[in-house]
């Protein structure tokens, strides 16, 4: 009678830790960033979202998005406050810190933007002249390179606009800024004609970012893979992606 007792308690016990996995993983909580248009708005839009949202939906979870400043996000996925963080690119900085799945999201790239009638002149990134003002956004990865370059001094700032507006001030040399947001954020301040791209640097894969605090992280980057799949598949990913096209045209 007891060894029936404790058979049929484990075997409960087992129902309820089932039952609770289940329930977590019914809802992922993430913490998206408000300034990377077209990928991701203070209205809490863009196409980060649409890849996201309908890739969980097609496996049954519901995501839970809150909006913050991008480095307010990463802490609060590193904190265990959200489950994962919007946008993360994966390099050495980044990939200890979180748990990846094996698709990103999508792979953007990067360049350096200077004031037209205040040059830079440099072939590449290796040959900026020294001392040269940097502006970059805080929190946001750059690439493994560019703590090595020589001759740089990184300006940190809060957003784009506000990198925008120094290098039309000359209070930076120039600004690195990834090409489709650039592309957004210039033409939405009306200054495509003073502000052009100069060299590239560089490419990253952005993901969908789980912390490591998460029991379920690996779990919930399987299903995201899976959710990924399945809108490229049917068509819906290349249809998300080609509208981040024309939304920084727009």
């Amino acid at each position: 009678m007891l060894h029936t007792r404790l058979t049929l308690l484990l075997i409960t016990s087992l129902v309820c830790c089932f039952s609770t996995a289940n329930e977590s993983l019914k809802t992922v909580k993430l913490a998206a960033e408000d300034n990377w248009a077209p990928f991701a708005k203070a209205s809490g839009t863009g196409v980060s979202h649409s890849l996201i949202n309908q890739a969980f939906s097609t496996v049954g979870i519901k995501v839970d998005s809150i909006v913050v400043p991008y480095s307010r996000a990463v802490v609060m996925a590193k904190e265990g406050l959200v489950d994962g963080v919007f946008n993360l690119v994966k390099e050495q900085s980044t990939e200890s810190e979180f748990i990846f799945g094996k698709q990103p999201l999508f792979s953007a790239t990067a360049s350096f933007y200077h004031k037209v009638s205040t040059p830079v002149k440099a072939k590449d990134k290796w040959q900026l002249p020294s001392n040269t003002k940097v502006g970059i956004i805080r929190g946001y990865e750059y690439g493994d390179e560019l703590k090595q370059l020589p001759n740089i001094k990184l300006i940190t700032l809060s957003n784009h606009n506000q990198l925008i507006n120094l290098l039309l001030l000359d209070r930076i040399d120039v600004a690195i800024m990834y090409d489709l947001v650039a592309k957004q954020y210039i033409t939405q301040m009306g200054v495509s004609q003073e502000i052009e791209q100069i060299f590239t640097n560089h490419t990253g894969q952005v993901y969908l970012a789980f912390s490591k605090l998460n029991p379920h992280a690996s779990k919930l980057a399987e299903l995201l893979d899976r959710g990924l799949t399945r809108l490229k598949d049917d068509g819906s990913y290349q249809e998300i992606m080609a509208s981040a096209g024309s939304l920084a045209r727009n």
